[in-house]
């Protein structure tokens, strides 16, 4: 942060509560819903990425926290990997530095990417003193406008509550009874259906053609599920829903 950042009365009193909030988030959707919420006056954007683990091992691990449903297409998955490693490579040759990307054809090779995939604009950063078995790296993806050197001070300085706060998810995870539903916690007849489907890799539209129901209604059934079983995505649920044994884990089953 070499360039000084002039903040208003109104944005130092927002940050305070963005950070106050941080301190609330112990679960997965709970850090869904504060990326939606108090970070996206500084950090807007429509997808949030986070990776943890150790860098270039198959410990490494990304996921997605979106409103979108691009986590039920694996190729997309995959092009996300790649993606978030070319970032990670691109942070770590700049020393650890907020990388800012315009989204645009000939923007190099992660802009040119960027725009290829339809993610618009991107910001990517890391937790320097943590580059081993807990790194910690994070990617706003589709920021509505180009990323500059503002949100580059943002990033820097809400860097170290963007860490903890995952690690401190991923531990209450890791502890239960996180990982387990809340007592009383059931889905509907119609919500096994539309999860069991999506277990098996049907998008929303096709889950309306199988039950012969309107797309709406099945988007309206998969928000209730996410609710339901507190999870931020589609695979999240699905993983829950398995380990509770609300479904099996493939149609066979």
């Amino acid at each position: 942060m070499d360039t000084l950042v002039t903040l208003s009365p109104l944005e130092v009193e927002r940050l305070l509560i963005t950070i106050e909030s941080s301190q609330q988030v112990h679960r997965r959707h709970q850090y869904f819903l504060w990326s939606q919420g108090a970070l996206q006056g500084f950090l807007p954007h429509d997808i949030l990425i986070v990776g943890y683990g150790e860098y270039d091992t198959p410990g490494f691990r990304c996921e997605v926290l979106a409103r979108a449903n691009i986590y039920e297409d694996r190729a997309m998955l995959r092009e996300i990997d790649e993606l978030v490693q070319a970032m990670v490579d691109d942070w770590q040759n700049a020393g650890g530095t907020p990388r800012l990307y315009a989204a645009e054809q000939g923007g190099g090779k992660i802009g040119t990417r960027l725009a290829s995939l339809g993610f618009g604009n991107a910001l990517a950063h890391g937790m320097r003193e943590f580059t081993r078995v807990n790194a910690g790296f994070f990617v706003f993806l589709r920021m509505p406008q180009a990323p500059d050197r503002r949100h580059a001070y943002f990033a820097e300085v809400l860097m170290p509550y963007l860490y903890v706060t995952l690690y401190r998810m991923l531990q209450s995870e890791q502890d239960a009874p996180g990982r387990r539903l809340r007592p009383g916690v059931k889905l509907s007849g119609r919500e096994a259906e539309v999860i069991s489907l999506i277990r098996d890799g049907k998008t929303n539209q096709q889950i309306a053609l199988t039950l012969e129901l309107s797309p709406l209604t099945v988007k309206n059934h998969v928000q209730n599920i996410l609710r339901k079983l507190e999870v931020a995505n589609r695979a999240q649920a699905v993983a829950k829903a398995v380990k509770a044994r609300l479904i099996g884990d493939s149609a066979a089953n």
